[in-house]
């Protein structure tokens, strides 16, 4: 189980929807160490990630390996970490922030440059039309979100 909070940061009140019974004990321990206090659990990580499914991108999390249309396609290590994050959030926007907290796990320099041009090397590899992407949408003065595509 990983618990994720950025040092001084305020992540909201913990939030945990269908526990199974051995998830549940480990939610009382945390509990009891932690007490009530303003902490984030992020379910998808509490049990191993399951290849996940996104249009015609299938997301193999164990093996940094992803492929569109049953051909992998190749990306760097940051690449698959923005992917990756964006699509355990699928259909919520994330901030830039966020993305750099998760990509890189340091302090957020308010330099927008890096994560976008990663984001557009990324739509490159992903998208069929990259000028008008469907995986990855930018919300503007906001951040990015994981589309939820319907590909048939």
């Amino acid at each position: 189980m990983i618990l994720v909070a950025q040092r001084g940061e305020y992540v909201g009140k913990l939030i945990v929807l269908s526990l199974d019974e051995s998830e549940k004990i480990i939610y009382d321990k945390i509990m009891k160490i932690v007490g009530e206090s303003d902490i984030c659990v992020d379910k998808t990580l509490l049990k191993e990630q399951e290849p996940m499914r996104i249009g015609e991108l299938y997301i193999q999390s164990e093996q940094h390996k992803v492929l569109k249309r049953d051909q992998e396609v190749r990306l760097t290590n940051i690449e698959f970490r923005i992917l990756y994050v964006l699509a355990l959030h699928q259909g919520s926007i994330l901030s830039k922030e966020q993305i750099y907290n998760f990509v890189w796990n340091g302090e957020y320099l308010r330099d927008d440059s890096n994560i976008t041009s990663h984001i557009r090397r990324l739509r490159k590899k992903i998208e069929d039309d990259p000028s008008r992407p469907e995986y990855i949408q930018t919300v503007r003065g906001v951040g990015y979100r994981m589309n939820m595509v319907k590909k048939e």
